[in-house]
């Protein structure tokens, strides 16, 4: 069996891995299909995330078939995903219904090793076995998806509310595409005309440069660039009574305070997801054949051309990259 591995900072090889041990009760054993780079990925990989712990298998939005069960709920040949953050079940934010926060949460592929092998063992209350009939492709972006769906649940969206998505990486794409549709009026913009590029598919997004925009204001913004630039940004755009959403992260940015109590603006932050429900509800989503994000998939590449895959995904220039691990040889 292989493996993708990170030794360190931005050395990073296909590896023979060591043998998986004997299943326990209530785990799952997965022969990996797809597994998608995310820019949490690429971030361990430049060495910017302060809580990565290396060496480590890096890798979590991954799609698979389970191979082996001793879950009685999951049988063997049934396809999976799974949720790459633990939770305890006991905290108080467990308890409340928020595993994202979880006070002894554990990251695979950030703080232990990772989903980009061809086979792995997890236990079965992180998996949810999805339909026959969604493919792959579309399976491989739910949890990306859920990211965006758990957001919005924290705003409102309405038909004809005028919104703005502020950055257009795969988060910032699944953000204008969802938002438009559950019906808002939606405006993408970015930088990089490139990515813009992936949403031309969608017809009724306006696309554009931060610079074309200047002097308008909408319902609700949406923050997915994660610049300090960026953030602030966001609060000239933003109309009184309007929301803005926090889904890209950076450090710190400076907040007009006056400017929000006074126009009474709402300012939320989002992280990650609820699991299961938030992927329930993206499988839902990706089955309604008026919604396809399978657009943003840029690439699939073998995995055992992972050199060339992190290159295109640190570009920039591209939208998902997707390795596959199912009958790609080395």
């Amino acid at each position: 069996m292989k493996e993708i591995y990170l030794d360190q900072p931005q050395v990073m090889h296909v590896r023979d891995a060591l043998p998986l041990p004997l299943l326990q009760d209530g785990e799952v054993r997965i022969k990996l299909l797809y597994g998608g780079i995310c820019g949490s990925d690429l971030s361990v990989f430049k060495g910017r995330l302060p809580h990565a712990q290396y060496p480590l298998r890096p890798g979590h939005e991954v799609v698979g078939e389970v191979i082996e069960s001793r879950a009685s709920h999951i049988n063997e040949g049934k396809r999976v995903v799974i949720t790459p953050n633990t939770f305890c079940g006991k905290c108080e934010f467990c308890l409340k219904g928020k595993p994202n926060i979880c006070l002894e949460k554990q990251s695979i592929g950030i703080t232990c090793d990772g989903g980009f092998a061809e086979e792995l063992h997890i236990h079965s209350r992180y998996c949810l076995p999805i339909p026959d009939e969604l493919s792959n492709e579309a399976a491989v972006l739910i949890e990306p998806l859920s990211v965006i769906v758990h957001g919005m649940k924290q705003i409102t969206i309405q038909p004809s509310m005028s919104v703005l998505v502020v950055g257009c990486g795969t988060e910032g794409l699944l953000a204008a595409a969802l938002a438009r549709h559950v019906g808002g009026e939606v405006t993408a913009i970015d930088i990089n005309a490139s990515k813009l590029a992936m949403l031309r598919s969608f017809h009724d997004i306006t696309l554009g440069h931060p610079m074309d925009i200047a002097g308008n204001q909408y319902d609700v913004v949406i923050e997915a660039a994660g610049t300090k630039q960026s953030v602030e940004s966001c609060f000239s755009l933003l109309k009184p009574g309007g929301e803005l959403l926090l889904i890209g992260i950076t450090p710190e940015a400076t907040i007009p305070v006056a400017q929000v109590v006074r126009k009474e603006q709402k300012i939320v932050g989002s992280i990650i997801y609820e699991f299961p429900t938030d992927f329930q509800t993206s499988v839902t989503y990706l089955l309604d054949e008026q919604f396809d994000p399978t657009v943003f998939i840029s690439k699939i590449k073998p995995f055992y051309e992972y050199e060339e895959a992190y290159q295109m995904a640190l570009s920039g220039n591209y939208a998902k990259i997707v390795l596959q691990f199912k009958g790609a040889a080395v």
